[in-house]
């Protein structure tokens, strides 16, 4: 008994080891000297493994129906880590892409632009530097291309037509606000993206039905609370 461990007793692995280990059960002698209920009180544990724990380091026999118990909650956690393998596979995806566009994405990965700001920003606290507007003015020194006066917008900085509108993995992006709306997605071409007004149980219905789907969605729940 003093020679064995906490993982050599059946169905504790070594997550659920670290957990018994944190709820104060050092040794398998701590394990025998406790009540069943206070094992099933370790988070991660539950009634059946507890009922396991005490079969295996105490000697007392398992009812079957708490043995079928078990191999159930086994059978939940398997699907669960094979779920979230999925997903994350799923946020990976990618399309097949042809040369053409496949160049043109990486054209336009490696183009330079600069930052079209507006005009005389600095001077105003309530003009947006972002808020870019045509230049009009006689005597605008931007527009007369003067040096050191910012860039303006023109044509020759479009990106690629191939690549124009795509993700950069290479998806048409589809915004989308209800799970019913997955339907009309080509999961092959085509990746969702949920829009900011859906609420987090709405979110979840999307993602599950995505993930049922193989849709690829680009803005998943784990990179909102990241991003927060």
């Amino acid at each position: 008994m003093a020679d064995k461990e906490l993982t050599d007793i059946d169905g504790v692995g070594e997550s659920k080891a670290e957990a018994l280990r944190e709820a104060g059960f050092e040794t398998v002698e701590d394990l025998r000297k406790a009540s069943q209920e206070r094992i099933a009180e370790t988070e991660g544990v539950g009634k059946a493994l507890a009922a396991r724990i005490k079969a295996d380091v105490g000697g007392l026999e398992v009812e079957e129906e708490v043995e079928e118990e078990f191999v159930e909650e086994e059978e939940e956690e398997e699907e669960e880590i094979a779920e979230v393998v999925s997903a994350a596979e799923l946020s990976d995806k990618t399309p097949e892409l042809d040369d053409e566009t496949r160049d043109a994405l990486n054209k336009r990965a490696s183009q330079n632009n600069p930052s079209f700001k507006r005009q005389d920003h600095h001077k105003k606290k309530r003009v947006s530097p972002d808020s870019w507007r045509k230049l009009r003015g006689s005597n605008s020194k931007r527009r007369k291309n003067k040096k050191g006066k910012g860039a303006e917008v023109k044509i020759g900085y479009r990106k690629p037509a191939k690549a124009r509108g795509l993700h950069p993995s290479g998806f048409d992006e589809v915004l989308v606000h209800r799970p019913e709306e997955l339907d009309d997605v080509d999961s092959d071409r085509q990746a969702v993206r949920i829009g900011s007004s859906v609420g987090g149980r709405k979110r979840e219905r999307i993602e599950e039905r995505a993930l049922d789907e193989g849709v690829r969605v680009l803005n998943p729940t784990h990179v909102q609370e990241e991003e927060q």
